[in-house]
């Protein structure tokens, strides 16, 4: 039996993201598609509702789980498929060798290494201007982002919203990969955010490992340095979004995960005074 998605958003911003990723799959051509070791979704229809598009999927079959259940699954041995982790870093690596004029002729951005720098750098300062971020972190990010030999790497097509919420599997079986709203060239550390919470260590090395292996040129040295930088900084970004949106509820949880951060850092001496 065929099962239907439907994606029917709830707001302005909810509906920009459908639509940018509409555009997107569009630009993965049947060849580009076939190459690619997963699903991707498959726009088959859409409608006008208030002002705002819903888009109808085929369902991909399979489950979507948390970071520890992958991790997890990935110590399972088994003669028909590889693990998870191998899986996962030649997902990324797939994504990260994609072509750069596909992401150009979608007319979606395409960012130099000293504009990811600069385009956080601004963003670090609405970020200070709330006045609601510990000073010892935005000092950590603001080092980071001064330091201009963290960002001398090769700009390459990144996913932008890769997270364990966006794999579908089967199993063992890494069968799809969605939410590809955010799809630009950019700074490959981007995708690897995500796995900085992973608390199984050994997963997320056999992950950069394979990864490593399968591109074509070695990945630069501070790659997970910007992984981190990236993981910690979403919090700040999600910050200012909900300060734009007046959500107070968001602000509040923003906050207290802000200075859980700080705690956290302080606590393993990663933060100096």
């Amino acid at each position: 039996v065929m099962r239907w998605i439907v994606r029917a958003p709830q707001n302005h911003e909810a509906s920009v993201r459908l639509e940018s990723e509409h555009v997107i799959l569009h630009s993965f051509s049947p060849g580009l598609r076939a190459r690619l070791p997963f699903q991707l979704p498959t726009v088959v229809g859409s409608a006008d509702s208030r002002g705002l598009k819903t888009f109808v999927y085929p369902e991909v079959p399979g489950e979507v789980l948390d970071i520890e259940e992958l991790a997890r699954r990935s110590h399972v041995v088994s003669p028909e498929r590889e693990p998870l982790a191998t899986q996962v870093g030649k997902m990324i690596a797939t994504i990260h060798t994609l072509p750069a004029e596909m992401v150009q002729e979608a007319d979606l951005p395409i960012y130099s290494n000293e504009q990811c720098r600069r385009r956080m750098l601004s963003e670090l300062d609405r970020a200070a201007s709330t006045g609601k971020i510990p000073s010892a972190l935005l000092r950590r990010w603001e080092a980071w982002l001064e330091d201009e030999s963290m960002w001398q790497f090769r700009p390459t097509a990144v996913h932008g919203d890769l997270t364990e919420d966006n794999l579908v599997l089967d199993g063992t079986l890494l069968t799809a990969v969605r939410g590809w709203h955010d799809l630009h060239v950019g700074d490959p550390a981007i995708d690897f955010s995500w796995l900085m919470s992973c608390p199984d260590q050994e997963f997320t090395d056999a992950i950069i490992e394979v990864y490593s292996v399968q591109l074509p040129h070695a990945p630069d040295q501070f790659l997970l340095r910007r992984a981190y930088l990236h993981a910690e900084f979403a919090l700040a970004q999600w910050l200012v979004r909900s300060l734009e949106q007046d959500d107070r509820e968001s602000v509040d949880e923003a906050v207290s995960m802000l200075r859980a951060l700080e705690s956290d850092l302080r606590e393993s001496g990663a933060l100096n005074d």
